[in-house]
């Protein structure tokens, strides 16, 4: 078997091995391609995928940034290309509205999907994939989450956060001089996702330890060291450091397929992920603007180190909790929220969501344990405190 640490993140594309966890592991991306000036690889990589329909999906502002040159590339290549630009603002929304938008505008003889963008240009692409059975390929113009190489789409259905089960990517082109120009809140974005993996992999080795839960030591080193590559490099993120940006980009490459060798999303998502998308799903009921998600996760997992903290007596003995410090000293050095009220979460939606956020999915994370214990209420009341003091 290889070493997965020893591998760049273009050499996991394809990769099948026999696993020590007892299983065979797939990453079903055909070319992974993270590199400085790299964009106009597109036209080789749809070539090489047999595209020559190709519907674009963009919104005004990512086909600024690179769907309008990848689309002259294209067309100078002599390929077939038109698609659905959706407007720059208000914030898309992956809901019904916008699959459906985009499904309508789709022809009969695309045979391939080209999304320009990140988050809810990706994941809308993922799901028409899923349901066409046309290939896709994702042209990153922001490090703002890990759903790149994800098999998975998030969706908003009838005003509820649901993963929907969909497919890879047949590729993931990321030009990082493109990327490190993305507004920085998005740079921020992506490298909270990542620092949330601290307590995602506690609670998963909190659920190992405690129910004997499937558990892949390999996809955990894997994590572990692409983190650890953005935690040491957090400053220069603020600098639009291109290395830096570059270190965010293939963690969260690496973190979607960490997923989709263990099949789920437990290498990358525990109780930090469930306050963000509970976060996001109310602030949509309330009609009230909602942060990005990966900054709601950065901020997330200073909440959930925090109840670690505060659930110390009751750890199983020898049990190593996440580095609340650490966590809040890498994200202040990259200028990312540290806090749900710094986020612009209301102390009552905080409360909220420590006593329901668990409610999301069924998954073992520390808001279980402490449930389980009957500590929970109490916690949601101390941490309510430390988050957001009483003036005066």
């Amino acid at each position: 078997m290889k070493n997965l640490l020893e591998l760049t993140p273009a050499e996991f594309a394809g990769l099948e091995f026999d696993c020590p966890c007892g299983r065979r592991h797939s990453v079903g991306i055909r070319k992974i391609l993270i590199e400085s000036g790299c964009l106009p690889a597109i036209v080789p990589t749809v070539k090489e995928l047999g595209g020559t329909h190709i519907f674009l999906l963009a919104d005004e502002n990512t086909f600024e940034a690179a769907g309008k040159r990848a689309k002259d590339l294209l067309c100078q290549a002599g390929l077939s290309l038109h698609g659905r630009i959706f407007p720059g603002t208000p914030v898309l929304v992956p809901d019904e509205r916008t699959v459906g938008s985009a499904l309508a505008a789709m022809e009969p003889e695309d045979d391939l999907i080209l999304a320009v963008g990140s988050g809810v240009l990706n994941d809308t692409a993922r799901i028409l994939s899923a349901r066409t059975g046309i290939p896709y390929v994702i042209l990153a113009t922001a490090p703002s989450m890990d759903g790149f190489a994800s098999t998975v789409s998030p969706l908003i259905l009838d005003g509820m956060k649901i993963t929907k089960p969909a497919v890879y990517p047949a590729a993931i082109v990321a030009d990082t001089a493109i990327l490190k120009e993305a507004p920085m809140p998005m740079l921020t974005a992506g490298f909270g996702d990542i620092i949330g993996k601290y307590t995602a992999l506690a609670d998963w080795r909190l659920a190992r330890t405690l129910l004997d839960e499937y558990y892949c030591e390999q996809s955990v080193a894997l994590m572990e060291r692409a983190v650890q590559k953005c935690a040491d490099n957090a400053a220069g993120l603020q600098k639009r450091d291109e290395e830096a940006v570059r270190y965010v980009t293939e963690a969260l490459v690496l973190s979607g397929v960490a997923m989709g060798l263990v099949g789920n999303s437990r290498p990358a998502s525990g109780a930090e992920h469930h306050f963000s998308h509970y976060w996001e799903v109310e602030c949509l009921k309330r009609g009230v603007e909602h942060p990005l998600h990966g900054n709601s996760v950065g901020a997330a997992a200073v909440v959930s180190a925090s109840l670690y903290e505060l659930a110390a007596g009751e750890l199983p003995q020898g049990f190593a909790p996440p580095d609340k410090g650490q966590i809040l000293s890498v994200l202040k050095a990259a200028g990312a929220c540290t806090s749900p009220k710094e986020l612009g979460i209301s102390r009552e939606l905080f409360l909220e969501s420590v006593l329901h956020a668990m409610e999301i999915r069924e998954r073992f994370t520390i808001l279980r344990f402490l449930h389980q214990k009957g500590l929970l209420n109490a916690c949601a009341g101390a941490l309510a405190n430390r988050f957001y003091p009483a003036a005066g």
